[in-house]
């Protein structure tokens, strides 16, 4: 059981962190954001392995939150924890970091156009993706909208298409179903094609702060019927599960997906099988 789309902060500054962002996104954390909360969650729920997935906000932390996540990865047989490295669009010297991250073993990165503030398709980004695809890394986008910044779409489905159109990476992952609060569109234009989606935080619907009013349709993302609809058309074989814990609960996410109608080898793919392929096995 891999889950294959989490986050956590360092102790010191995640009780923070987390309510900080919170705040910005109008919804609730399930966990306190750190990796003893998220074994402790792994653990329950019955996870043998989650993916970190680190966010450079700024060029200046990219080589600092990748040694990090490299001696993360030095305990992974031990914590069950392993992170991708990150990179930034605004770091000059991409290609050497990434053959640096890639040589010690890291075997995937995450890019998050929102809050990089950088179009997808930017030719910085381009860039990225062609150096980490030469080199076998997978690269985890941020798809569609984000929940604490709605005014623009950074990795709107219609940017994914450039980069999959110049660029065909052969592992890239879509996290939210290929495009959070734009799964019509994705349905329509992207299922079929060869890029990964993960299932972090798009079925059902997320619970705000109790003292924070969200309405209903803003929290409603998608329901069961399009869920399965959607990973019938694009392919069983072209999905991870992922809970994007805190921000939703692992046990919980794992049952949404159990609930659908899918076949026990679906199941299997889903939550094991296509993680180890993409992020694993060499």
């Amino acid at each position: 059981m891999i889950d294959a789309h989490t986050h956590t902060f360092p102790d010191a500054m995640a009780a923070e962190v987390v309510s900080q962002l919170e705040k910005k996104a109008c919804s609730r954390a399930y966990l306190a954001g750190t990796d003893t909360a998220l074994q402790q969650s792994m653990q329950k729920a019955g996870i043998d392995y989650s993916i970190l997935l680190p966010v450079m906000t700024n060029a200046k932390q990219v080589v600092k939150l990748n040694d990090i996540a490299l001696q993360k990865n030095e305990n992974t047989p031990a914590t069950g924890l392993f992170s991708l490295g990150g990179m930034h669009p605004d770091f000059e010297g991409y290609a050497a970091e990434l053959t640096r991250i890639a040589a010690r073993g890291m075997t995937g990165i995450k890019l998050h156009p929102a809050y990089q503030g950088v179009d997808l398709d930017n030719l910085r980004y381009l860039r990225i993706i062609e150096k980490a695809a030469e080199l076998n890394l997978a690269v985890v986008v941020h798809a569609g909208l984000d929940i604490g910044i709605m005014h623009h779409n950074f990795s709107s489905v219609s940017h994914i298409q450039t980069v999959l159109r110049e660029i065909a990476p052969p592992k890239l992952v879509l996290a939210h179903m290929g495009g959070w609060k734009g799964w019509d569109t994705v349905e329509r234009e992207l299922c079929g094609e060869n890029v990964y989606f993960d299932t972090s935080f798009s079925l059902g619907s997320y619970v705000p702060p109790e003292e924070i009013k969200v309405p209903a349709e803003t929290r409603r993302m998608l329901d069961s019927a399009q869920f399965e609809r959607m990973v019938k058309k694009h392919g069983a074989d072209k999905i991870l599960f992922g809970s994007d814990s805190p921000w939703s609960d692992q046990a919980q996410s794992i049952a949404q997906i159990k609930a659908c109608h899918f076949s026990e080898e679906e199941i299997i793919k889903i939550f094991d099988t296509n993680a180890r392929k993409v992020f694993f096995d060499k």
